[in-house]
């Protein structure tokens, strides 16, 4: 439990953290689309966790990677943020980021393989990524 927690019990930088070993896990399976899943939450989680420390919730944001991104580093980028230590290593135009054919929540109900195996592997990555650039330094840090 982060000291972030939200009154319903979300905690963001617990699930990244807990979605990225649940990635890594089934990754190591071969079960990639599973993995490919769960990196997405990484990164919305993590994403979410600037929002949290900035704006004080982070719900409203709904699951849509870009538009998240966006926000966070907007935020991270404001004078006197909190979090502009914790600017997310993100790569420009990622394929995870897409709103047509990168991550979204409703992949769990998409055909086996909707995710290929490289980009599976790559998708995890970018959520490994964008963890350790912002939870995990905000952890080392004792901001959450």
């Amino acid at each position: 439990m982060s000291k972030v927690g939200t009154p319903n019990g979300d905690d963001y930088p617990a699930a990244a953290g807990k979605n990225l070993q649940d990635a890594q896990a089934l990754l190591a399976a071969n079960r990639y689309d599973g993995a490919a899943y769960h990196a997405g939450y990484v990164v919305e989680c993590a994403l979410k966790t600037i929002v949290l420390l900035e704006l004080g919730n982070a719900r409203k944001w709904g699951h849509e990677l870009n538009r998240l991104s966006l926000e966070a580093l907007r935020l991270a980028s404001l004078s006197g943020a909190r979090t502009a230590r914790y600017v997310p290593k993100m790569a420009v135009g990622h394929r995870l980021y897409d709103r047509t054919s990168g991550w979204t929540e409703s992949l769990r109900y998409r055909a086996p393989l909707a995710v290929l195996p490289p980009d599976s592997k790559d998708w995890v990555a970018e959520a490994k990524a964008v963890y350790e650039s912002t939870v995990v330094r905000m952890l080392l840090d004792g901001v959450i």
